[in-house]
């Protein structure tokens, strides 16, 4: 059954709230990120075991601000770290603008965004390369979207990249993250991967705030999929 808020006319603002809280080392050895371990839904506890020298230098910059969130609003802290090899002409995600924390009733649902709760998410990069591999694109613009009816052939996030899409780009300014840099947002600052313009290793390692438990502890990956996207599809 859908949701009552899948319906034609439902009008939703996202008015980008972001800013840069800490920082890392940005530029690492193959051997420094190939040591790292990929996860996801990992508590802290289940990243500092498993994770490397990178991981445990984002999870020791944790603002105490972003700490005290976690208490107040009772939300779960989950810890994703994706390791990725990227040549030009890849990205390390589907690179459609969305947010991050929405209410999901499954992992796998589409976001209820009548449900969201408020909450802040942290996100770095780091990577071989000392102009960055793939970093994360901001969208500074405010923007208010019609999102329609949802089924099996587009989604949520479908419908705010293709409105975004029709916006000329002399209305839009973007931010790019630089590797090391600490970034927090709230679940209503739309965002995207960005596509490799250097050839090398990149970690993504995010501390996102949902209202959902961990996977147990976490889950280790194994291996991180990348995407070639067709030039005319506008992603």
């Amino acid at each position: 059954m859908k949701p009552s808020w899948w319906k034609i006319g439902k009008k939703y603002n996202f008015n980008p709230n972001y800013k840069v809280v800490e920082k890392i080392q940005g530029v690492w050895s193959i051997d420094d990120i190939a040591k790292e371990q990929g996860m996801f839904s990992a508590t802290e506890e289940f990243a500092r075991r498993h994770g490397g020298k990178i991981t445990h230098q984002f999870l020791d910059k944790i603002p105490i601000a972003f700490r005290d969130e976690i208490k107040r609003t009772g939300l779960y802290l989950n810890i994703d770290v994706r390791i990725h090899r990227l040549y030009p002409g890849m990205f390390p995600a589907i690179p459609g603008w969305h947010c991050d924390g929405e209410y999901r009733e499954t992992y796998f649902s589409q976001p209820d965004l009548d449900r969201i709760p408020v909450s802040h998410h942290l996100i770095t990069t780091v990577s071989t390369h000392e102009d960055g591999v793939s970093n994360t694109r901001f969208l500074n613009t405010p923007i208010t979207v019609d999102i329609g009816n949802c089924d099996e052939e587009i989604g949520v996030w479908e419908q705010v990249h293709e409105h975004i899409n029709t916006i000329p780009k002399d209305r839009l300014s973007f931010y790019d993250t630089k590797d090391g840099e600490i970034v927090q947002f709230d679940a209503r600052s739309l965002h995207k991967a960005t596509l490799c313009k250097n050839r090398g290793w990149r970690i993504f390692i995010r501390g996102s705030l949902w209202h959902k438990e961990n996977l147990g502890e976490g889950k280790l990956s194994k291996q991180e999929q990348v995407y070639v996207m067709a030039e005319k599809t506008g992603w």
